[in-house]
């Protein structure tokens, strides 16, 4: 890409992933002045919490030990819903393991590198406490930057 271009906004898939499931933004959204023609995500749903599972107590719960949190069927729907994305953005939760979106790009890194070359990076935030357009701002801002770079 030429010095001083952006790549196009459309040009990137936001994947928002949680223990609940993922919310797919296929094109970065332009801002949508006052809402008036909100973007709505493609939604994946997480596998069922309530299959059959070894017993759990109440507090486990609540920590993310009722449903297993890197269930390969969950990252290959994410995936076959991306498509041919030319770009990938994970934006995740919380650190560590349990972050799905950093679970989900060590498992494509792992078992699928075609869909690993195109995750261009991963940000983090507090997804419990922002709204999908504040997610989509987020996103907008990391990927500014990230044209900048290139």
């Amino acid at each position: 890409m030429p010095d001083g271009v952006a790549a196009p906004a459309h040009a990137v898939d936001v994947v928002v992933l949680t223990q609940d499931g993922a919310r797919i933004w296929h094109g970065l959204p332009e801002r949508d002045g006052e809402h008036a023609h909100p973007t709505h995500p493609e939604h994946v749903a997480a596998p069922d919490p309530h299959r059959p599972h070894r017993h759990n107590r109440t507090g486990q719960f609540h920590h993310g030990h009722h449903r297993d949190r890197d269930d390969p069927r969950y990252f290959d729907a994410v995936m076959e819903r991306l498509g041919d994305a030319e770009r990938i953005l994970l934006v995740g939760h919380g650190h560590g393991r349990s972050n799905i979106a950093r679970a989900f790009a060590t498992h494509v890194a792992r078992h699928h590198h075609a869909v690993a070359r195109r995750v261009i990076g991963e940000i983090e935030g507090d997804l419990s406490a922002l709204s999908e357009p504040e997610i989509l701002e987020m996103a907008r801002r990391w990927y500014a930057g990230w044209c900048m770079r290139v």
